[in-house]
């Protein structure tokens, strides 16, 4: 998924983060997902919750599990390229983490993961 997302800036503190991610609309991906009408893959969001806490930690993590992922609206990257993302972080032990976040902007919000569980 090189250049599909970036991840444009991020906060943090003790255990909560905010960040904002920028699409590359022309990504290849958009041209399959969909013809005419791209929208963000919902797995893109469950990477970027990876690739979120990874710069956070300074580790390498993968997802292992989810509990709860509510897409709520599409992004279109044409017409948001740029959303913020806000949430927390909590370290599980054994060098797992547990990350909530949102995915917003404008005002209306695309999607929630709850219990998205990462380790390296």
């Amino acid at each position: 998924m090189t250049d599909l997302f970036f991840i444009a800036r991020l906060t943090a503190s003790e255990s909560s983060f905010s960040a904002q991610i920028t699409f590359n609309p022309a990504h290849p991906v958009f041209s399959g997902h969909f013809p005419g009408k791209p929208i963000v893959p919902g797995v893109v969001l469950v990477e970027i919750s990876a690739a979120v806490a990874s710069q956070l930690t300074g580790k390498d993590l993968t997802v292992k599990e989810a509990s709860v992922i509510k897409f709520l609206q599409v992004i279109d990257p044409l017409q948001h390229p740029l959303i913020a993302t806000d949430g927390s972080i909590f370290e599980e032990g054994d060098g797992r983490f547990k990350v909530d976040m949102s995915f917003s902007a404008g005002g209306i919000i695309f999607a929630k993961l709850r219990g998205i569980r990462l380790q390296p």
